[in-house]
């Protein structure tokens, strides 16, 4: 079941994103950050959740803009699959999940940020219809 993560997901999404980020020295899950990412209309944060066990997360933010009229448009970001679970269409049905919530609040198109190492989820993306050639992504951390 896909469902809005809840405060009292914080330690196993914790897990799931420390195998996105194993290193990472800044990582903070706080309830209070999980409660108003729910709280906001624009944006979500995912479970996929098998009997009270998160197995897979992805952030969706819903952005406006001037370009395209009214028409929003999603981006997706850390989507991640518990390592015991891949393989098993956990991914593929929280893309396919945003996806849908994307087209029935009339989004132009989706686009989706990965690590440039993360290679096996590169094939994964442009499997479900995500393409790697079409932009070049940027960050700049602060």
């Amino acid at each position: 079941m896909i469902r809005e993560a809840e405060k009292s997901d914080k330690d196993q999404l914790y897990e799931l994103y420390r195998m996105l980020v194993p290193n990472s020295k800044k990582m903070n899950v706080l309830e209070v950050q999980i409660d108003a990412i729910r709280r906001d209309p624009n944006n979500f944060l995912l479970v996929f959740d098998e009997v009270g066990k998160v197995l897979g997360t992805v952030t969706l933010n819903i952005c406006i803009q001037a370009l395209h009229g009214t028409r929003p448009y999603g981006v997706v970001e850390n989507i991640i699959v518990h390592e015991d679970h891949r393989s098993k269409n956990i991914g593929q049905q929280l893309l396919q999940y945003v996806e849908e919530y994307c087209k029935s609040i009339n989004c132009h198109r989706i686009m989706l940020l990965s690590n440039s190492s993360r290679t096996r989820a590169h094939q994964f993306f442009e499997k479900e219809g995500y393409d790697g050639l079409v932009s070049k992504g940027f960050k700049k951390y602060l």
